[in-house]
């Protein structure tokens, strides 16, 4: 059987990474993909601000803040970043898949406490979380921890209604074979060994995935923890005192409701409407 080869550097001088680095800056159509990263970068940025101060979650053994899970995501995406600004593609899905389990570890706590702490469902969560805040959390699967956040009331039939079940699956599966390097095809390689539109089709397919689980994230929190998004007007006027308007709770933070009407389609065009018909917030 023969393999193609890497080709080696230009010159001695020029190390592979140098080499993909200058391919990625010169094509036009890769840079905008990687433009479209950095939108979910500043987004989660804008949301760690937003939520600060009001994402506390008290568990059976501490207060804690998921602030720390939300700051870590936006460091991961900029790590993703800097591996697809070098064609390192094997690398950028191994960090997606990380990406992907604390996006929706964020969400499972979320949910535990969203639930009636008497609840056996939530007596169950909290053992695990607990675990978690000692840095003691071991054998809890992704499949687990959704399996849980599908479970739950408020999400259940968005889960079933979008097929979200079926489609993590399928990505799961694929980013697997990233990190577990399954297959010949799924290790960094030097730009030279693909096709010519090849490393902006493999981009493009990292962005669409990448948006995806994050809007996807957003339907959900919005759908169990609706305030999550809610704008700071109606927490300013009550800081200067003043009465704030009308509804003004259930206003949505511009940057949040921007980011869900750009990208709210990869799960269904109509999904605004759901959350206009299942939640109280303004969109």
């Amino acid at each position: 059987m023969e393999f193609e080869n890497d080709l080696a550097p230009e010159n001695d001088n020029q190390t592979i990474r140098q080499m993909n680095k200058k391919f990625i800056e010169r094509n036009p159509e890769c840079q905008q993909l990687i433009k479209n990263l950095r939108e979910i970068e500043q987004f989660l940025g804008d949301f760690g601000f937003l939520t600060f101060g009001r994402d506390f979650v008290l568990g059976a053994s501490a207060l804690f803040s998921l602030n720390r899970i939300i700051t870590s995501l936006e460091l991961t995406i900029g790590s993703i970043i800097a591996c697809c600004e070098c064609a390192c593609i094997a690398d950028a899905n191994t960090l997606l898949r990380k990406y992907r389990d604390d996006l929706f570890f964020y969400l499972y706590i979320s949910v535990y406490n969203s639930f009636d702490r008497n609840s056996e469902k939530a007596k169950a969560m909290e053992k695990r979380i607990s675990k978690w805040v000692s840095n003691n959390l071991k054998n809890f699967a992704i499949s687990d921890v959704l399996k849980a956040i599908a479970s739950a009331p408020q999400l259940e039939n968005a889960v079933l209604k979008y097929n979200l079940k079926a489609s993590f699956q399928k990505m799961g599966n694929s980013l697997n074979n990233y990190v577990h390097s399954n297959g010949y095809t799924y290790y960094n390689r030097n730009v030279n060994t693909y096709k010519e539109t090849e490393v902006a089709i493999e981009l493009k397919n990292l962005v669409k995935n990448t948006q995806y689980m994050t809007v996807v994230f957003l339907l959900l929190l919005i759908l169990c923890s609706p305030l999550s998004v809610m704008a700071e007007d109606y927490i300013d006027y009550l800081d200067f005192g003043v009465p704030p308007p009308k509804h003004s709770q259930y206003w949505v933070a511009p940057f949040v409701e921007r980011f869900v009407k750009e990208n709210i389609s990869l799960i269904d065009p109509n999904c605004i409407d759901y959350l206009r018909e299942n939640t109280m917030m303004q969109f």
